[in-house]
């Protein structure tokens, strides 16, 4: 079983997953309607990516990654939000 943690908050919407010393899965919020590649969050992504491997890395797998529902309670009653996450799986190569 690989060994799984995140490393960074959950506020920035950025997060790595360790899957083993030298690869793991960054994954991050986006909204639908700005797209996965045209958010901030992707070149943020691709920083976590370079600090966790502190060299050359390689792009294993890109995609839409499980999203999260939740019931934001208001003053005009209660609305349902959609989370929609893009994951990016690596390999460090050094």
């Amino acid at each position: 079983m690989a060994l799984m943690f995140v490393l960074g908050g959950c506020g920035g919407g950025v997060e790595v997953v360790r899957e083993s010393p030298n690869s793991g899965v960054v994954r991050y919020l986006y909204k639908g309607t700005d797209g996965h590649l045209y958010t901030s969050k992707r070149q943020e992504a691709f920083d976590k990516i370079d600090e966790f491997c502190g060299g050359p890395y390689q792009v294993l797998k890109e995609g839409q990654t499980r999203g999260r529902q939740r019931v934001v309670e208001g003053m005009g009653g209660s609305e349902i939000v959609t989370e929609d996450w893009w994951g990016i799986r690596f390999q460090c190569t050094k």
